[in-house]
């Protein structure tokens, strides 16, 4: 959900009708989806699903992991005053916080190396 919403949040039938990009869009002629050629693999090998099997599990569980998150950066923005009694003293909510928060810091400190790589190489200023 952080790393690739816009790829988890589409069916794995999308990828089997439509060509997609490389920003994971759909690819457009004269302003019309192009249809993806009959019998051409879909690009499983680089989803973060990795095949319709598996996306299977991850779509039926996507609302799940949607409220999680949504927790998550309540929790964060509230620092925690947003949570019932019961939701505090919940091992389930303490396990899939710290799941987030382990995701959330790695996605915090590839950005942070990828804004001092840029500013090292002068790619990201003037």
């Amino acid at each position: 959900m952080l790393f690739h919403p816009r790829i988890l949040a589409r069916p794995c039938a999308e990828c089997r009708q439509w060509l997609f990009d490389d920003e994971h869009r759909r690819v457009l002629r004269l302003g019309q989806p192009v249809a993806r050629p009959p019998g051409s693999p879909t690009p499983c090998w680089k989803c973060p699903k990795q095949s319709p099997a598996r996306s299977r599990s991850l779509e039926r569980d996507l609302g799940k992991i949607g409220a999680a998150v949504d927790l998550y950066f309540r929790i964060r923005g509230t620092s925690g005053g947003c949570l019932s009694d019961a939701e505090r003293g919940d091992p389930l909510v303490h396990r899939a916080t710290a799941i987030i928060e382990t995701l959330v810091r790695r996605a915090e400190l590839e950005q942070t190396a990828r804004m001092v790589c840029n500013l090292l190489t002068k790619r990201g200023g003037p």
